[in-house]
């Protein structure tokens, strides 16, 4: 699941490139990526992941785009890396039980 931080820091400051799907690439396996906010696209994407590894008998990695809404853990306090209003702004464009 990619969340876009890594804790409090950013994934464009965790790692070059496009995100960790490229990951899978660089290991030799394939690799996709979903909207983790769209039940129905994950559902397809797993199902089709564990189609192709059982055909192949070879890993699938797969990315899940989301948002974490939250703090990482009751150590954390991510107002401290995006503002106060950013959650209530994707709650209000994307959550996904709306």
């Amino acid at each position: 699941r990619n969340n876009g931080f890594a804790i409090s820091t950013p994934t464009s400051e965790q790692y070059s490139g496009d995100g960790i799907v490229m990951r899978g690439v660089g290991y030799g396996m394939d690799a996709l990526r979903v909207d983790g906010n769209d039940a129905l696209a994950v559902a397809e994407a797993v199902r089709a992941a564990r189609d192709h590894a059982a055909e192949h008998n070879a890993p699938v990695l797969i990315e899940m785009l989301t948002y974490r809404r939250s703090h990482h853990s009751t150590s954390d306090d991510s107002s401290r890396y995006r503002s106060k209003h950013e959650p209530d702004l994707f709650h209000a464009k994307s959550d996904p039980i709306l």
